[in-house]
């Protein structure tokens, strides 16, 4: 029971979705360097209500690491994104989540610049087992100065998912649908060592096989203390939000974060 009122206690929020956000700690991509590898190694704590029955919510504590890592060339940006999580119910089994997120980002210094992605993920709190997606689109540049940098992002992703028919018998229920995918995101230096970092992203396509358009909702903050010039102290919560969910689970699903983070 402590340990519960000491992870609510210590909970800032930071906001952690399906298209994934990078955490980077040594300026942004418009960094005149090149040949440079940047990165963050994070280990947090974790409260969150990823019930995987829409009847009642089920508190879930665990465990979180994650890495970002970014190697820069004189034009292009080459990122990896990746996070596992182990968690626990109150009488329920281990179970986990995870995923890893790859990105190039082409032209990276100009105002208006270009990405491709791809993405392997599963969850197995909301009966997911398996989720592939690949896109590309255009990044803008709306603001960049020493206190404030804000983008904006518009692109097309395949999106395959493999979902457990958890009302039924537990088949497999797999669906392919193009989605766009596009977010707006701006990291706000408070002082030399805090910062704030949001993004809010839409996912949105057409479902052949039941005449229908899905929409998903979802936003991303994050509160970073730096303790040292390597270590930081964060806190972040994620919120998503799905209209017409594939298998009957919560339409809305939070995520929060404390621990530390290792820059290199």
């Amino acid at each position: 029971m402590k340990g519960k009122i000491f992870l609510l206690f210590a909970m800032n929020i930071n906001l952690l979705s399906s298209a994934q956000i990078l955490k980077v700690d040594k300026g942004s991509l418009l960094l005149d360097s090149s040949r440079v590898l940047i990165g963050n190694v994070g280990l947090n704590f974790d409260i969150h209500n990823r019930s995987a029955t829409s009847e009642r919510e089920i508190t879930f504590v665990g465990l979180k690491g994650t890495s970002d890592i970014v190697y820069l060339s004189q034009k292009h940006a080459y990122i990896s994104i990746n996070s596992v999580q182990y968690f626990k119910s109150t009488g329920g089994p281990l179970t986990s989540n995870g995923y890893s997120h790859f990105r190039i980002n082409f032209l990276r210094m100009k105002p208006l610049s270009y990405e491709t992605y791809t993405q392997v993920q599963y969850d197995d709190g909301r009966s997911m087992p398996f989720r592939f997606l690949y896109g590309g689109g255009v990044r803008l540049r709306l603001k960049e100065s020493k206190k404030i940098s804000a983008h904006a992002g518009i692109g097309i992703m395949n999106e395959l998912e493999h979902w457990k028919n958890i009302s039924t018998d537990n088949s497999k229920i797999t669906k392919q649908i193009l989605k766009t995918s596009d977010y707006v995101g701006a990291t706000l230096q408070l002082t030399d060592f805090a910062s704030i970092m949001l993004t809010f992203y839409y996912q949105g396509g057409y479902d052949n096989q039941d005449d229908v358009f899905r929409n998903r909702v979802s936003s991303d903050f994050e509160f970073k203390v730096k303790m040292t010039n390597k270590i930081s102290f964060t806190s972040s919560c994620a919120l998503q939000y799905e209209d017409k969910p594939i298998i009957p689970i919560r339409k809305l699903v939070y995520s929060v974060h404390n621990g530390l983070m290792w820059n290199f």
